[in-house]
Formats: C-alpha cells, sequence, structure tokens
C-alpha cells in the first residue's frame, strides 16, 4: 500500500573497506576497516582494534554438536561516531560529495583526496 511519502534512501560517508578512525566512545583514537554498513539504522561494524565486541553466553548442546561457553560478537557503533581516514595525511577528515562524469565520488575536505568507487 502507498502511503505517499516519498521513500528516502540513507545516505553514509563510510562504505564497506574503508579505513576508519573512531572518533568518540571507549575505542576514541583506535582504527579499524568497516565490515559492514546499515544505512537504515545508521551503524556500523568495524574490524581491527577498533572493533567492540559484546560477549554471548551460549549453553552446550551435545545434540546439535555446539560446545558451551562464551562467544563474542562484532557490535555495531553509530556511524557519526567514525571519521573516514585520509590516506594522505593519515588523519581522520570529513568528505564531501562532488559529482564526476555521472558518478558521484567522495572527497576529502582537507587534503582534496578523491575516494574512487571500489
Amino acid at each position: 500500500m502507498n502511503t505517499g511519502k516519498p521513500k528516502v534512501r540513507a545516505k553514509c560517508h563510510v562504505r564497506t573497506g574503508d579505513t576508519v578512525m573512531v572518533i568518540s566512545g571507549a575505542n576514541k583514537g583506535a582504527t579499524g576497516t568497516v565490515i559492514e554498513v546499515d544505512p537504515k539504522r545508521q551503524r556500523v561494524v568495524l574490524d581491527g582494534e577498533a572493533a567492540v565486541y559484546h560477549t554471548k553466553h551460549l549453553r552446550a548442546d551435545p545434540n546439535r554438536n555446539i560446545e558451551g561457553g562464551r562467544v563474542e560478537k562484532p557490535r555495531a557503533i553509530h556511524i557519526s561516531n567514525v571519521l573516514l581516514l585520509d590516506p594522505e595525511t593519515g588523519k581522520p577528515t570529513r568528505t564531501r560529495h562532488e559529482r564526476v562524469d555521472g558518478k558521484v565520488t567522495r572527497v576529502s575536505v582537507k587534503s582534496g583526496h578523491r575516494f574512487e568507487a571500489q
């Protein structure tokens, strides 16, 4: 059923595979790689030293060959808590979007470096 409201596509300043730095929270200053982006919820899952984990306790189930114990899974953090790392300066930078040849590319505000689509 159409409600009459236009669908708005959520925008993100980071993409999967980008190297980012955490700018707030417990892991402030840590760098990592983006594993997953959820634009609708505005969340990212990171890998590396910036990764945040939560622990889940599992009960052993011999019928399904599941060993009990603690399992750590990566946890998503809000996208506003990370900034893209500029490869030229090695520092976190904000990005702007520019249209080149009909394609939108991200450009570093500080150095002007273009982040090409992967």
